[in-house]
């Protein structure tokens, strides 16, 4: 019998906020079942729940940035726009002229997989709107569908927001670097690895004394690590 394993997922690509938005999610939906849970995998838990719950204290330093109101703002905007985007596409897809319609089932064949990318965690929406931008910009038939459904001019304004988001958000990383000495930083190997052994802990338990619930859990975790793969690694000498 074939051994379950996660989903392959590089913590190193991953910021601060994306590792931290990855674990606090793991530990929301695996607390529910610590009652089944054998006492190595609680163990792994309650360690996994107390290195995060430290990065946790150290990201609210975050929130004190000036440059945090800019930042919702501009994420909401972008949403704005990726909203619009599918509702002229939606109409498309529905629409009775035929050119229309054939357009609008391929843009939205295309935006399936990211339809709820607004809904996403706030730290993997600039990784996966860019992975449609790139996406987009590489294919002849998407640039000419674009320009029926007449949705390339939001096309163009979601990716200069986008890319201006991405700027703000790692100058305010420097800026809050630059007043706690790192501090958050400072301790994310130890929340990755803490993460690595309990997703090891699930593992062994799904293919050595598996149960519905745990297997369930498995399956949500797993799940939830494929969201995190988009994300496109930083660069080395980035500070968080």
């Amino acid at each position: 019998m074939e051994n379950k394993v996660f989903l392959p997922l590089h913590l190193n690509h991953l910021g601060i906020d994306n590792l931290y938005g990855l674990i606090k999610t793991t530990i929301e939906i695996s607390d529910p079942l610590k009652e089944v849970m054998s006492d190595l995998v609680k163990a792994a838990l309650n360690k996994l729940e107390a290195v995060n719950a430290e990065l946790e204290k150290r990201m609210k330093k975050i929130l004190g940035s000036a440059l945090t109101p800019e930042l919702n703002t501009m994420n909401s905007t972008r949403n704005k726009l990726f909203a619009e985007i599918k509702r002229f596409v939606s109409t498309a897809d529905k629409s009775s002229i035929a050119t229309l319609k054939k357009e609008g089932s391929v843009f939205k064949a295309f935006l399936d997989p990211y339809w709820d990318t607004e809904t996403e965690p706030l730290n993997t929406i600039t990784s996966i709107y860019e992975e449609i931008l790139d996406h987009f910009h590489a294919t002849e038939s998407l640039k000419k569908s674009a320009e029926v459904l007449g949705i390339t001019i939001l096309i163009g304004e979601l990716a200069k927001i986008n890319i201006a988001y991405d700027e703000l958000y790692k100058e305010r990383n420097l800026e809050i670097s630059s007043k706690t000495g790192n501090s958050a930083s400072e301790i994310k190997d130890d929340v990755a690895q803490a993460y690595e052994r309990y997703c090891i802990a699930i593992e062994q338990t799904i293919n050595l004394v598996p149960s519905k619930p745990m297997e369930q859990l498995f399956a949500e975790m797993d799940g939830l690590r494929r969201k995190y793969t988009v994300i496109k690694p930083k660069p080395r000498k980035e500070k968080e």
